[in-house]
């Protein structure tokens, strides 16, 4: 190994700070990236008026991404910072036609900001059955746990009924799948890692000009990163790993020491191993669940919802799940908001052309805040299913995928690594995706020293 070299196939956050790293420590490194951009599902969307930018994939920084922190902190990127993540006071919801704040009793004959509470309480207990969020397949009753889905527990709350679709709601914007579809392990892994302390709230933050500005500003420092090249096939030997792919019309062929694929798994089916993964990694390649999602990103001339003292957060039983202000990090006279819609609703929207998604996502709004739609400037939309480098929003674990593919997410196929937000502990965030690029950065740096 006197070159040192490592292809990299994906240049999301996971490849390029795979790539970072080792080029820092002095590899020769080659970025594949077959968009005719970096970034991956990290997507800035600029078609807004007066300088305002969106996100249309990767969009909250959390204040314990210390990697992201500290990565946005060293390309001098300024920070926005904006509210947490789950419910909070200034919440709307819209559900059997009606509209308001969660807290209205008068609305819902209850109140409903309380109810939902109680199932943030209930899954900050349930956090103690996994004492190590990192290996959640070695829990006592793993097996067990595995086997069942989320919406058996969800029905199981002695709570209003309107807090357990609420509830749903939320599985489908946070985990992008049907509660029915997803782990009760990897659900309490995530209590554990995230909501052990149902009262504990923290800042958020964003890039502000647009998340995307950290992946353009790592990739303007490494030397060779190759976009509009589709990997066709990887060959995995025992000396090196061979990679093919064409670029524009023409083939070409790259040999390294080791390879990371930083790709979702959803795009790994479409590449040609040679018969050469191991068979455990073939299996999770072919196997592991993803979600769907789509986000409608609506700009209004004017904040009406800071007039009726909505916060931009909007829960609904409608074809949209959930709305949050996309441009809360910054000071603006327009404002935009998001409608994301994870899950079986996610997948349904994904069918519809832009225009009726965007239709779609206004008109519900409407429904909540008539007149709304008189104010609409621009508008912009993704469906990251129909999105062919991505075919899906981010790893969702179905019921019996944790005790059967966790260990493999984070093991090589020999000289070649996986990284990306579904080998990580911290899944379904830029944080992971970046912890996971320098994990296998480091691995592979002391597998040669190892050696030597």
């Amino acid at each position: 190994m006197k070159n040192k070299s490592v292809t990299i196939i994906g240049a999301g956050m996971a490849g390029l700070s795979a790539a970072y790293e080792l080029h820092k420590a002095g590899w020769n490194v080659t970025v594949l990236e077959a968009r005719n951009r970096v970034g991956g599902r990290v997507f800035s969307i600029r078609d807004f008026s007066k300088g305002l930018v969106a996100e249309g994939g990767g969009e909250f920084i959390e204040y314990r991404h210390t990697r992201m922190l500290s990565l946005a902190k060293e390309f001098n990127l300024k920070l926005g910072s904006l509210g947490g993540w789950h419910a909070e006071t200034g919440d709307w919801g819209l559900f059997k036609n009606k509209a308001g704040l969660l807290s209205d009793e008068k609305i819902w004959g209850v109140n409903l900001e309380d109810e939902y509470q109680k199932m943030w309480a209930s899954l900050a207990e349930l956090g103690k059955l996994v004492n190590d969020p990192s290996n959640p397949q070695i829990a006592p009753n793993a097996k067990e746990l595995d086997a069942k889905n989320v919406a058996e527990w969800i029905q199981r709350q002695d709570v209003h009924p309107l807090a357990k679709e609420l509830f749903v709601c939320h599985i489908r914007s946070e985990y992008t799948c049907e509660p029915e579809d997803f782990s009760f392990l990897d659900f309490v892994r995530n209590a554990a890692l995230y909501y052990s302390n149902s009262e504990e709230e923290h800042q958020n933050y964003r890039i502000i000009g647009g998340n995307d500005l950290l992946p353009k500003a790592i990739a303007n420092v490494l030397p060779d990163v190759r976009l509009n090249a589709v990997v066709e096939s990887i060959k995995i030997q025992d000396e090196g790993v061979t990679v093919k792919y064409k670029q524009v019309d023409s083939f070409h062929t790259l040999q390294s020491d080791f390879a990371i694929l930083a790709v979702p798994l959803t795009v790994a089916r479409m590449i040609d191993f040679h018969s050469s993964l191991p068979s455990a990694h073939q299996k999770l390649v072919n196997e592991i669940s993803y979600g769907s999602v789509t986000k409608v990103l609506i700009e209004y001339r004017k904040q009406f919802w800071k007039e009726i003292g909505w916060n931009g957060r909007l829960y609904t039983d409608e074809p949209i799940v959930m709305t949050w202000g996309a441009t809360n990090h910054i000071e603006h006279e327009h404002g935009i908001i998001t409608a994301y819609t994870g899950g079986k609703p996610g997948a349904e929207l994904s069918k519809l052309s832009d225009s009726e998604r965007t239709k779609t996502a206004i008109s519900v709004i409407e429904k909540a805040f008539p007149g709304s739609s008189n104010l609409i400037e621009n508008t912009a939309t993704i469906a990251w299913l129909n999105e062919p480098f991505t075919k899906s929003s981010y790893m969702a674990l179905a019921p019996n995928q944790v005790t059967e593919h966790w260990g493999t997410l984070f093991t090589p196929a020999g000289r070649l690594y996986l990284a990306g937000e579904h080998a990580t502990p911290i899944q379904g965030y830029m944080e992971g995706a970046v912890e996971s690029g320098q994990r296998v950065a480091r691995e592979i740096i002391s597998f040669t020293t190892k050696s030597h």
